[in-house]
């Protein structure tokens, strides 16, 4: 059973929803998260549960509440004017990452202290998908593997292509990346675990975190660090799926592909694209590299006509009937 427990209080459903399990996923669950609507309804609560710390919106916020609120009060501010001195103010309207990050740095420290003592049952499982041959759908099936991976199991999808054109593919704007990341792994390592549920953005079933804006931001990591990172963000979560969008743009591909529990290629089959593939295991073979052919299987896709624009919309395609055979004959076959 959890033992401390964090009330969010906002008249918006939707929002004391989303904040509540943005919350949840920040601190791995080891806190019990009660979500309220109204003051009264949290002033019930604290008469009969103890509550160490309450995030309450400054229109859901009633004065005479502190003399039940724990010693902890954050409040969700939504004019600038307003001042309650026994209070810590934080700016309700920010973006989802800069809200979380806001609340995270006010927490008590037992808080963070917790938050990243975790203990894993199981390694999580690592699919690279990887091809010496171009625009054979790579990204569109490891989006897709990912978001059905994902409707069942905890799924986090990494990209390594340069020049991605995610921000436009996906029509948003992602503030933050895997360069940050990088950052917090060298400088502020202690803090992985919080930082790591920042950075991702969730699409439909997926976790995402966000590729570079070009191989040239992270060439100076070689294959060791990747994979070191990796290890330390399994730690760090509690992903069951890790899934990597390799490309020869990344700086170490090689030593990632090992550290992969399987690898997928998509292959073409004209005479240039078999003579790729031909000379890229040659040379895997050639140069001590044979445990990477002997872990990748190789798919052909069939002609599809209904590729989505849309990455959400992947699931819904052709090429997902493609994608759960696979997972059903490989991942979930190969661990039975």
């Amino acid at each position: 059973m959890n033992e401390k427990t964090i009330a969010v209080c906002d008249l918006d459903p939707n929002y004391a929803l989303n904040l509540s399990g943005a919350l949840d996923q920040a601190l791995y669950g080891h806190f019990n998260i009660s979500t309220f609507t109204s003051s009264s309804a949290l002033c019930e609560y604290l008469a009969a549960h103890d509550v160490d710390t309450a995030i309450i919106s400054e229109s859901a916020y009633d004065s005479d509440l502190l003399q039940a609120l724990p010693v902890t009060l954050i409040l969700l501010r939504e004019n600038p004017d307003f001042v309650e001195e026994r209070a810590i103010l934080i700016n309700r309207f920010q973006s989802r990452e800069e809200l979380m990050e806001s609340v995270l740095k006010v927490l008590p420290e037992n808080v963070h202290n917790s938050s990243e003592m975790r203990l894993r049952t199981s390694r999580w499982k690592v699919i690279g998908i990887y091809s010496p041959i171009r625009r054979c759908l790579q990204t569109s099936f490891s989006l897709a593997l990912g978001q059905m991976l994902g409707a069942e199991h905890k799924t986090l999808y990494m990209n390594f292509e340069n020049y991605s054109g995610f921000s436009g593919w996906f029509n948003m704007e992602f503030k933050n990346n895997i360069t940050d990341l990088l950052y917090y792994f060298d400088c502020e390592r202690e803090k992985l675990t919080l930082r790591i549920s920042l950075l991702v953005h969730r699409i439909g079933d997926l976790d995402i975190l966000p590729p570079a804006g070009s191989c040239y931001e992270t060439y100076d990591r070689n294959g060791q660090r990747w994979v070191e990172l990796m290890k330390e963000m399994e730690k760090a979560t509690d992903y069951e799926y890790l899934i990597l969008d390799l490309t020869d743009s990344m700086s170490g591909v090689l030593e990632v592909l090992e550290y992969c529990d399987r690898i997928y290629t998509l292959v073409r089959d004209d005479a240039v694209s078999s003579a790729k593939l031909t000379q890229y295991e040659q040379w895997m073979v050639e140069h001590s590299r044979a445990d990477i052919v002997g872990k990748t299987l190789k798919f052909k896709l069939p002609e599809m006509t209904d590729i989505p624009t849309r990455p959400d919309m992947l699931t819904h395609s052709e090429l997902a009937g493609y994608v759960r055979a696979v997972i059903n004959d490989d991942v979930y076959g190969s661990e039975n």
